[in-house]
């Protein structure tokens, strides 16, 4: 029987964490249905009566706003026979009737009707049947996150420094809110879940026609590359808990100055939807509004596991199987912003993001092939030894030049200490490690 343990080194991980069926099984157990997964944006249910369907693993689940206001979580499943009650993604109603035989529940998940009822005996009671309702459910910048684990670490323990970049990204608007109101772009490869991360060092490569384009497009004033090598000042960041971030920015630091005030120097275009944008942020924050634009656009972060903010985008990773795994990515819209404003990340997200863009199927292409590269495994390790002796901050962030390999390692840190706490244990996939070729 091999050990989590033996399959993941400070330097190095063993392609069986991505190839092999029964360790993607226990990754269910131990992870997606034991720690704080993302589920749904308050703004895909604002309404009572909204609800929309998502998944923890396999688990299929409704998300609902009750007729009070309340958010709840339920598993998508009739109490009598088993049935899914709702096959809709996304819609309004007061009821959730199941097509099996009738039984229905109201948006709260209550049980509140079932056909036929006299031939049940007097010791029934609907109210102990009501939709099943997942343990804990929490809110941060109106990302709901749940829990299928009844006792744990709280939400705000488990996003610790992640928090902070939630909530600069939803303040690009100046109500401090976003809304996933523009579509999903959908899409499904075959590779393994855990690829989709943070990842500065493949830019240069992977991307290589972005870049050529985007040199095309500006002229000579384009710096290819330069953000994406080892002389950039750019960083990667391990934020504890699995949480990784990449800052693009050259340094994350306070933008300060008497031209801070003006949209030029946030960044803005000097139109006049962008001197309203920048008048509403300076109306909402201040002085900071440069900065908290900024900051806004500096969100990369990967909140583990299954959640990224990168730009103006909220992207979603749910495992199919070991080699299969869906993403699911909203252009997220700006509340009380011109319709300018959100028009260009449209855009932005249809040109990089989307899976017809010119950097989605990049990646995808890479997973698929990095799948296919994995079974030849005569030689298992992987080598994640980039920048391997950085140092800890002062509040214990580790921060790496922005092709180092330091968000991969948070990740894998994670991961093994999730599997290794949880009830499913290790899977016999590995004959042995101790001595194998690196």
């Amino acid at each position: 029987m091999a050990h989590f343990a033996e399959l993941i080194q400070p330097d190095r991980v063993h392609s069986a964490v991505f190839t092999s069926e029964d360790i993607y099984k226990a990754e269910l157990e131990n992870i997606f249905y034991r720690y704080w997964v993302f589920v749904a944006h308050e703004s895909e249910i604002p309404q009572p009566g909204d609800y929309c369907t998502k998944w923890i693993g396999e688990k299929q689940l409704i998300v609902s706003r009750g007729a009070d206001g309340e958010i709840g979580v339920f598993f998508n499943r009739c109490r009598h026979r088993g049935a899914a009650v709702c096959m809709e993604e996304y819609g309004n109603a007061s009821f959730f009737r199941c097509p099996y035989h009738g039984w229905t529940y109201n948006s709260s998940g209550d049980l509140v009707g079932v056909p036929y009822p006299s031939r049940y005996g007097d010791d029934f009671d609907k109210s102990t049947l009501g939709l099943g309702r997942v343990p804990r459910v929490g809110s941060a910048s109106g990302f709901i996150f749940a829990s299928m684990a009844e006792e744990g670490p709280t939400l705000a323990e488990h996003l610790g420094k992640a928090a902070g970049y939630l909530e600069d990204f939803v303040r690009a608007s100046p109500q401090g809110t976003v809304s996933l109101s523009a579509g999903t772009s959908k899409s499904m490869f075959w590779g393994n879940w855990k690829f989709v991360g943070m990842d500065g060092y493949h830019t240069n490569f992977t991307h290589k026609t972005v870049l050529d384009l985007r040199q095309r497009k500006q002229g000579a004033s384009y710096k290819r590359g330069a953000g994406n090598s080892d002389k950039s000042s750019n960083e990667s960041w391990d934020l504890g808990n699995g949480h990784c971030r990449l800052d693009l920015t050259g340094k994350d630091k306070v933008v300060v100055g008497a031209a801070s005030n003006t949209s030029i120097a946030a960044g803005i275009p000097d139109t006049a939807d962008g001197r309203e944008y920048m008048s509403l942020m300076t109306e909402a924050y201040g002085d900071d509004a440069p900065e908290v634009i900024r900051r806004s656009r500096d969100v990369h972060i990967h909140v583990w596991p299954n959640l990224q903010l990168i730009g103006s985008q909220v992207r979603v990773v749910r495992p199919l199987a070991a080699g299969r795994t869906e993403v699911m990515s909203y252009p997220a819209m700006l509340d009380g912003v011109p319709d300018s404003v959100n028009t260009e990340r449209i855009r932005s997200f249809e040109w990089f993001s989307g899976v017809a863009s010119f950097g989605t199927p990049d990646d995808t292409e890479i997973f698929e092939r990095n799948q296919i590269g994995l079974q030849a495994d005569h030689i298992p390790w992987l080598v994640l030894a980039r920048g391997l002796t950085v140092e800890p901050q002062e509040d214990g962030s580790l921060v790496g030049n922005v092709t180092d390999e330091v968000p991969q390692r948070a990740q894998m840190g994670a991961w093994l200490r999730a599997m290794s706490d949880g009830p499913a244990e290790a899977a016999d996939v590995v004959a042995h490690t101790e001595g194998e070729a690196r």
